[in-house]
């Protein structure tokens, strides 16, 4: 993904709860406001210049209409927003936002509608039940992630009519509640035997004595049970079996991301996706993992924020990796167009 929704940068700092005191931007024609609004007047003055009465209590009751609607718009700008929601989410899976809102104004607050939208989220809508003055009410949405960024919170939206349904009023405001969303789940990448120089070692079981083994690998039970110590010895190691064994790294597995800045977003967005699930893999085996991007870094948990925040392909930085390596670590280079290798 090469548009802004993922670019990087500090992310905005944002207010948990705020009053929605500022309008709504939305160009939206209303014509049931503002023919109720204009048609009055124009009624008024059409009675003046035809002198008919009738003309003139309809044009009286529609301003009176107006009056009403004007009195009893609902206060909206008083309420409050909270939006509570988890840190971390993947793409595709569905998340429960709790929104708490709260009257603080001295009139109670008629039925109307809560939009939410310009976050990672799905946008949507749900109704707003009446809240008193001074009361709160929390309301529970399910919303799908939809795609991978750093989310640092919605735009929540009211809407609301006056008692007679010919006026509305908006007020906007954007609430803090971060969220990484990581990239969706994806098949972990095959990968070679990596290189390793020092670590635990485990037994992997027993092979044949070869020229150059070490006297202290030979095991001497299993040697024994084929009769090497017992027989005449044809040559030396004949017979004798030793102890293979695979060695563990000690160190953390360093991912390294990086491509051309004109690479190809869809292939970065499932190198991305992969490199997720190799983090995700290693984390469940207790492993050390961490990323290495040429904008940011990051380890355990980390390091998957670290690619829900990644903008678009960035040069590969070898010299960070290796350092994050140090000297029992493996760096893994995940680049575009090159796919994936041990350095």
């Amino acid at each position: 993904m090469s548009d802004a929704r993922s670019a990087a940068g500090p992310p905005p700092v944002l207010e948990r709860e705020v009053l929605l005191t500022q309008p709504s931007t939305d160009k939206v024609l209303r014509m049931r406001p503002i023919l109720v609004a204009t048609a009055g007047p124009a009624l008024l003055l059409l009675s003046f210049g035809v002198g008919n009465r009738w003309i003139a209590l309809v044009a009286c009751l529609l301003l009176a209409a107006v009056g009403v609607a004007v009195a009893t718009l609902p206060r909206v700008w008083t309420l409050s927003v909270r939006v509570d929601v988890a840190a971390r989410t993947r793409v595709g899976e569905v998340v429960e936002h709790v929104f708490h809102l709260h009257n603080h104004g001295p009139r109670d607050l008629p039925p109307a509608v809560l939009h939410f939208r310009g976050d990672a989220f799905a946008p949507g809508h749900t109704a707003l039940p009446a809240i008193p003055a001074g009361a709160s009410v929390a309301l529970r949405v399910p919303r799908e992630a939809a795609f991978r960024c750093f989310s640092p919170g919605p735009e929540v939206l009211v809407e609301a009519a006056d008692s007679l349904g010919l006026l509305t009023v908006e007020r906007v405001g954007r609430v803090g509640a971060p969220v990484h969303v990581h990239p969706a789940p994806a098949t972990p990448p095959t990968l070679a035997i990596p290189p390793v120089s020092a670590g635990v070692e485990d037994v992997a079981g027993v092979r044949p004595f070869r020229r150059g083994d070490r006297v202290s690998s030979v095991h001497w039970r299993a040697s024994a049970r084929r009769g090497a110590l017992s027989g005449p010895s044809r040559g030396a190691g004949v017979g004798l079996v030793v102890v293979e064994r695979e060695v563990e790294p000690v160190g953390p597995l360093v991912v390294a991301l990086g491509g051309a800045a004109s690479g190809d977003g869809v292939a970065w967005e499932e190198l991305l996706a992969s490199a997720a699930a190799l983090v995700r893999r290693e984390l469940g085996s207790g492993r050390v993992v961490r990323v290495v991007l040429a904008e940011a870094s990051g380890e355990g948990l980390g390091a998957l924020d670290v690619l829900a925040a990644a903008g678009g392909p960035t040069p590969l930085d070898g010299v960070a990796a290796r350092a994050a390596a140090g000297r029992d670590g493996r760096v893994l280079v995940g680049e575009l167009g090159t796919g994936w290798r041990f350095a």
